[in-house]
C-alpha cells in the first residue's frame, strides 16, 4: 500500500506524535509499504514532506486565503485571532496537500483533529482516511479557558474547539484512540458515535530507544542521592507545579534525593522561581530541552508524571521500557498505563501530599523500588509492542481501503 502519515503539528520535533509517526514509517516500510510523512515545518512557515524534500511556502497562498476568509466575509468565526490563526493555517494545509497530490495514496492516516477534518474535505474518494488522536486539544483549551474564568460552552473559542474535536473525530472512516479515557471523552463530551472509535494502545521501538544512548550528554549524578526524573513540556497541563509542591514536602522528610526536570516551555521561569520559594532550588535541576532521554533514564531511579490531563504520554512508555518505577497522577489515560503498587504508584491529580509520600516510599526502600522497576520493564516491554501496534494498524488500513475502493 501507499500510505500518507499526516499531521497539522510541527515535524520533526521532540515529542510523542513525531516519534510515533517516524517509527510507524520505518516499520511499515520494512513490511513493504511505501510511506510519506506530511506536516508543518519546524518554523511554521511551510508545509512539507521531510523525507522527500517537498515544500509548500504558505506565503504564496496567504493573500488569496485572506482575501476570501477575513473579518468581513466571516465576521463571527474570525472575531478571535486564536480562531483565525487556526482557520487560515488549516486552509494553507489543504492547499499544500492538494498541491503535493493525494491520488497516489491508498490510505491517509492523520494524527490530530485538525488534519483529520482538513483531509476529509480534500481526499480522493478511493483513498481511505484513518485518524489517530494522541490527545485532546479541546481539554487543553478547556483548562486554559477555566484559568481565565471563561466557560468552554459559552465562549467563542470554546465552542470552536468543541466543534473541531467533534468533526476531527467523526470525519475519518475510523478514529483510533490509545486509551479508554480518550474514547470515553470523545463519545461522552464531544458527541462522537461510539462505533467510530476503536482503542488500540501504542507501540514503541525499544531497540531504537536504547540506540539513543549514543546521543548522551554526560551528566553528574550526585553521590548518595536518588534521582527523580521528569521529562516533558514545562506547561500547566503537565502538573509540574504539583510535583514541586510534593518535593517541598519530601525535603522536610529526607534530603537524599535530587530531581532533574528535562524540557522547556512557557512556565520555565515561573517554575524556577517556585523552587526558590519552596527552598528546593539546590535540589531541583532544570536541564532544558534534551535529546538524550534514554540516557537520563538510565541515570535516574524514579520517574514522575504529575499531569493534570494526559492521554498515554510517550515519556511514561520510555520510563517503563527503561525499567523505572513511576509516580503518576490519575489524570486522563495515565491510570491505564500503571498497575498501582506493582509497576508504579498512582495519586489523585493535584494531591501533592500523597505524591510526596509515594516518592518517599521509593527513595527509602531500595528493594521495593528495584522490584517495581523490574515489573514496569516486564509489563512495558510486552504491552508496548510495536509489532502488535503495526499489525493492528495494517489490518485497519486494509479494512477501510477495501471499503473506500468499493
Amino acid at each position: 500500500m501507499k500510505i500518507l502519515l499526516a499531521t497539522y503539528w510541527l515535524i520533526p520535533h521532540l515529542g510523542g506524535v513525531w516519534t510515533v509517526m517516524e517509527q510507524m514509517k520505518r516499520k511499515l516500510e520494512q513490511l513493504g509499504h511505501e510511506v510519506d510523512i506530511f506536516g508543518n515545518s519546524p518554523d511554521g512557515k511551510t508545509f512539507h514532506m521531510p523525507f522527500t524534500d517537498r515544500v509548500f511556502d504558505k506565503n504564496l497562498v496567504l493573500p488569496l486565503i485572506q482575501s476570501k476568509i477575513n473579518k468581513h466575509t466571516n465576521p463571527v468565526l474570525l472575531r478571535e485571532e486564536w480562531i483565525s490563526t487556526y482557520e487560515i493555517d488549516r486552509y494553507c494545509m489543504e492547499l499544500a496537500a492538494v498541491y503535493f497530490g493525494l491520488n497516489q495514496y491508498d490510505v491517509i492516516h492523520t494524527h490530530d483533529i485538525i488534519s483529520t477534518y482538513s483531509f476529509s474535505r480534500i481526499k480522493p474518494k478511493h483513498t481511505a482516511l484513518v485518524a489517530t488522536l494522541h490527545g485532546s486539544v479541546g481539554q487543553e483549551v478547556k483548562l486554559h479557558l477555566a484559568s481565565h474564568q471563561m466557560d468552554m460552552t459559552t465562549s467563542l473559542i470554546g465552542r470552536y474547539h468543541i466543534a473541531m474535536e467533534h468533526f476531527g473525530a467523526t470525519t475519518a472512516q475510523v478514529t483510533l484512540a490509545s486509551s479508554q479515557w480518550m474514547r470515553n471523552l470523545l463519545v461522552n463530551e464531544y458527541s462522537v458515535p461510539a462505533e467510530k472509535v476503536r482503542v488500540y494502545q501504542y507501540g514503541y521501538d525499544s531497540d531504537t530507544f536504547f540506540k539513543q544512548l549514543a546521543l548522551a550528554k554526560p551528566i553528574h549524578r550526585p553521590t548518595g542521592k536518588k534521582v527523580i526524573l521528569f521529562t516533558g513540556r514545562l506547561v500547566h497541563i503537565k502538573g509540574i507545579d504539583y510535583l514541586l509542591d510534593a518535593l517541598g514536602v519530601l525535603k522536610k522528610l529526607r534530603q537524599d534525593w535530587v530531581c532533574w526536570i528535562a524540557g522547556d516551555g512557557a512556565k520555565a521561569d515561573a517554575l524556577k522561581k517556585k523552587c526558590w520559594d519552596l527552598g528546593i532550588q539546590h535540589d531541583v535541576e532544570f536541564l532544558g530541552r534534551r535529546d538524550d532521554v534514554a540516557y537520563l533514564l538510565t541515570q535516574s531511579d524514579i520517574f514522575a508524571q504529575p499531569s493534570i490531563i494526559d492521554n498515554q504520554p510517550l515519556s511514561l512508555i520510555e520510563a517503563q521500557i527503561a525499567g523505572k518505577p513511576a509516580v503518576i497522577s490519575n489524570g486522563g489515560g495515565l491510570p491505564e498505563m500503571v498497575v498501582h503498587e506493582n509497576t508504579g504508584l498512582v495519586h489523585n491529580v493535584g494531591d501533592s501530599q500523597t505524591m510526596a509520600y509515594h516518592l518517599h516510599l521509593l527513595v527509602a526502600n531500595d528493594q521495593y523500588r528495584t522490584q517495581m522497576g523490574i515489573n514496569a520493564k516486564n509489563w512495558g516491554t510486552l504491552h508496548w509492542s510495536l509489532d502488535t501496534m503495526i499489525a493492528r494498524t495494517v489490518a485497519v488500513y486494509q479494512e477501510f481501503a477495501a471499503i473506500a475502493r468499493m
